[in-house]
């Protein structure tokens, strides 16, 4: 068995941290009934990038490094623990560590309804078409996004949304940011958009590394305002911290009427410090209530970044490089 990490404090500092690239490797997990522990040359195989515009990144943050993965046992003993795991929860998980470029997933590629995540991408669309008119957000923009992030306020989602182009910005919002799975409700419920724990990876990339539409300073913005999230609201991905963390997050939870009151639950956001660079990504569905989508996804973010602390071996012959 994987040792699980005990929780951190989920208290976290501002210290300024910059994560810089690494290498992305998404894997394709077994699909369902296949063995609970597959071959370990037959995982080794299924690592694979989850898109031609995930290139490896150069160079690593921490001096020394060298950039890694999770060896072949580590990573098919986690792949049992969240097969486990998924009997009783429907989710999508993605994680990379940035230090090293080890990275996991689970589910990835399956959509899951947003919820209040789709709060984020409205922000980073709103930072883009600000930018691109040469300008910085308005006042009026800003204490908009500041209650949509920190608070999660709905109406002002509602007003950014509409401002942003509704539902033809959104898409152009994905393309820019180079989203593959994420859809727009067609009706404009931003709640209901379509997305997936891959993408959401991309957009957490996007927003620390120079490799998406934003500026330095558009990403500090945006991660400013994760990183003021209020603390009833601070759950998840900040499970992986420890107390001289920095923890940026956006969550969201939801009963759903179509899917008979269950709950949509996910988190996304990044972790970095001193001795830890993970941006996270995972998105639930089909959960009785929202305490119960909290404690699954904090376990599935501890059993993940657990296993990369432990298994995260010197990447010297992966064909990827």
């Amino acid at each position: 068995m994987l040792r699980r990490p005990p929780a951190a404090p989920r208290a976290w500092t501002n210290a300024a941290v910059s994560a810089v690239a690494a290498l992305l490797i998404l894997v394709a997990l077994p699909a369902s009934g296949a063995p609970a522990q597959p071959d370990p040359r037959m995982v080794q195989m299924m690592i694979t990038r989850v898109s031609a515009d995930l290139e490896p990144f150069d160079p690593v943050p921490d001096p020394g490094a060298q950039p890694g993965s999770l060896d072949a046992e580590t990573r098919a003993e986690l792949t049992a623990e969240l097969d486990a795991l998924a009997v009783e929860h429907d989710f999508g998980l993605a994680v990379q560590d940035l230090h090293t470029g080890a990275a996991f997933s689970h589910g990835a590629h399956t959509q899951f309804p947003t919820a209040s995540v789709a709060k984020l991408s409205v922000l980073a669309m709103l930072v883009r078409i600000a930018e691109e008119e040469d300008r910085d957000l308005t006042d009026a923009e800003l204490a908009q996004a500041e209650q949509m992030i920190r608070h999660s306020g709905n109406e002002v989602t509602d007003d950014l949304y509409q401002h942003i182009g509704f539902t033809d910005g959104f898409e152009e919002g994905i393309e820019a940011f180079g989203l593959q799975s994420t859809e727009p409700n067609p009706s404009g419920v931003w709640g209901s958009t379509m997305t997936t724990a891959a993408d959401q990876l991309r957009l957490l990339r996007a927003l620390h590394l120079d490799e998406g539409p934003l500026s330095a300073e558009g990403r500090e913005q945006i991660r400013a305002l994760m990183e003021s999230v209020v603390p009833e609201q601070v759950w998840g991905v900040s499970a992986a911290a420890g107390p001289d963390d920095t923890v940026g997050l956006k969550n969201g939870w939801t009963p759903r009427d179509n899917n008979g009151g269950l709950w949509t639950v996910n988190s996304v956001g990044y972790v970095v410090g001193p001795d830890r660079a993970y941006l996270v990504a995972v998105l639930s569905d089909g959960q009785p209530d929202q305490g119960t989508g909290i404690t699954m996804i904090e376990e599935a973010v501890l059993l993940v970044t657990g296993a990369m602390e432990q298994g995260t071996v010197p990447d010297e012959r992966s064909p990827d490089r």
